[in-house]
């Protein structure tokens, strides 16, 4: 046998022994999921030898599996979230889990990458506070989805509601308004963990906890910066929504607080004379503006 042959014949040995140790994991993780048992894991090899097709098409020709189960495999193979199911109590305006692969949540994910490379690598446990002149929905969002891509990675994200005068994030998370949260914890009113969000793997929410009666003020606590550090320290990624800046100084504190802000703009919307107010007030505190985060 010459040269040639014997290299194609070692490629095609090794293509073969690598489809079967990816089927072997693809089934080991199906079984151990109790999706498929060990004789059926043995018959979709069967007909995957047979037929010569993917582990996952043959155990779907089978009917053994639903398709759900072949994305959640690969999902945690290659370490992505899938889409959340119907039954979620997620929003469904939370493109950046719902939509992968729609334009708004690339654009995110771009964003996103700018921010890593520029901001959160530059340290650990750091904090960027969202702010915007006008409509707290549209801050909302854009910190949410933006928080949502974070947890995609892999990171640990904490997503916090600092608008105590208007929250936002337990619409779009599904959570109780009356569940304890930020402003409990910074007024030491009871014991508040961040809630975990299954469906989108590592990310966690502070909602903005019971209507207070002097939001500023406790804003501009000691105590609010204590426990964001304290919150800070288990999170490698910190996305603070915050109230518009238009009538209230409270986004101003909380910029302040964490240092750097991203600005949110809406098309057609925003004016060029509240944005450059906006940005000259948060300047002016200290805050480093990273950049704009345009919704259409």
């Amino acid at each position: 046998m010459n040269e040639l042959a014997q290299a194609v014949l070692n490629t095609s040995e090794y293509s073969e022994n690598a489809n079967l140790d990816v089927a072997n994991k693809i089934g080991r993780m199906l079984e151990s999921r109790g999706k498929i048992t060990r004789e059926e894991f043995k018959s979709i090899i069967a007909v995957q030898n047979e037929k010569n097709v993917r582990f996952g098409d043959a155990a779907l020709q089978l009917g053994l599996v639903e398709k759900a189960d072949i994305d959640a495999v690969l999902a945690e193979q290659f370490a992505y979230t899938c889409p959340p199911d119907r039954s979620t109590k997620l929003d469904y305006r939370l493109t950046a889990a719902f939509q992968p692969d729609s334009k708004q949540a690339e654009a995110m994910r771009s964003l996103r990458s700018e921010l890593l490379l520029r901001y959160f690598n530059r340290g650990n446990h750091l904090s960027l506070a969202l702010v915007g002149a006008e409509d707290a929905e549209a801050i909302a969002l854009t910190a949410a989805n933006l928080a949502i891509t974070f947890a995609q990675l892999g990171m640990r994200t904490l997503l916090i509601d600092a608008n105590l005068r208007s929250p936002q994030l337990h619409k779009l998370f599904g959570h109780n308004e009356r569940n304890p949260g930020l402003s409990d914890l910074v007024a030491a009113r009871t014991l508040v963990e961040p809630i975990a969000i299954p469906d989108l793997g590592s990310l966690w929410v502070v909602a903005s906890g019971t209507e207070a009666p002097n939001p500023q003020e406790l804003l501009a606590s000691k105590h609010y910066a204590e426990r964001l550090q304290d919150l800070a320290a288990h999170f490698e990624v910190i996305i603070i929504n915050t109230p518009p800046l238009d009538r209230l100084a409270d986004a101003q504190i909380i910029a302040a607080h964490s240092g750097a802000a991203l600005l949110v703009v809406q098309e057609n919307i925003s004016r060029m004379q509240a944005l450059e107010t906006l940005c000259n007030s948060l300047r002016a505190v200290g805050v480093r503006l990273l950049g704009t985060a345009l919704r259409q």
